[in-house]
């Protein structure tokens, strides 16, 4: 069981992913979501196999920087999602960040595949712009990079290094034709390069249509 200030940085992780789920950018038990916990080198996250329409807190166990699972989680049929690896990569590349969420909405999954021979998609001119970090204007480029997808996790790390590496300031990426990761220096930082992405994709979309 978490406790103490583990336990309340796990409810606020819970109201995001429901949040998610309320939206539809989580289907069926995709999806994965984490916190760095007040160990900077253990993390709260969602355990796989979860449909996230009836997560509870009981759902959300820590692991350590080696992506294995800490007591007193670490019981039988208990593992933390395949992609986990791209939770300690992050975490460990950017000490500044405290939690990576992913989601996977229609939209954002079209675009992803849509959009791979570009490996990016970009936005310009839209006030949401400054829901990610360190945005002060609208007048700006955001861009948003798209690796292709992989059951090798170091295969999507290596596409995904050489994106954060050109471009340090990127807030997420997508893996195409999978879904969408963002991260930030807390949960509602996070949680709101979320919403801001989702919003711009929905922006994309609609002025393709008219």
């Amino acid at each position: 069981m978490l406790t103490d200030s583990n336990k309340l940085l796990a409810i606020d992780l819970l109201e995001a992913i429901k949040f998610f789920n309320l939206k539809g950018w989580s289907p069926a038990t995709s999806t994965n979501y984490s916190v760095r916990s007040n160990n900077p080198l253990e993390y709260i996250i969602s355990r796989s196999g979860i449909d996230k329409s009836k997560i509870v807190i009981a759902d959300l166990i820590l692991i350590n920087s080696k992506a294995e699972v800490l007591a007193p989680f670490n019981y039988p049929g208990i593992k933390s999602s395949a992609e986990t690896e791209i939770h300690t990569h992050l975490y460990q590349k950017y000490p500044d960040i405290n939690c990576v969420l992913h989601t996977h909405s229609v939209l954002g999954t079209v675009l992803s595949k849509t959009h791979l021979k570009e490996k990016e998609l970009r936005f310009e001119g839209f006030e949401i712009q400054k829901g990610l970090e360190g945005n002060m204007t609208h007048e700006l480029e955001s861009i948003l990079p798209i690796v292709p997808n992989s059951q090798v996790m170091s295969e999507i790390l290596k596409s995904m290094n050489h994106h954060l590496n050109e471009k340090p300031s990127i807030h997420g990426f997508l893996i195409a034709g999978h879904g969408l990761y963002t991260w930030g220096k807390d949960i509602a930082t996070a949680k709101r390069h979320i919403e801001t992405y989702e919003f711009l994709f929905e922006c994309l979309q609609t002025m393709r249509k008219i």
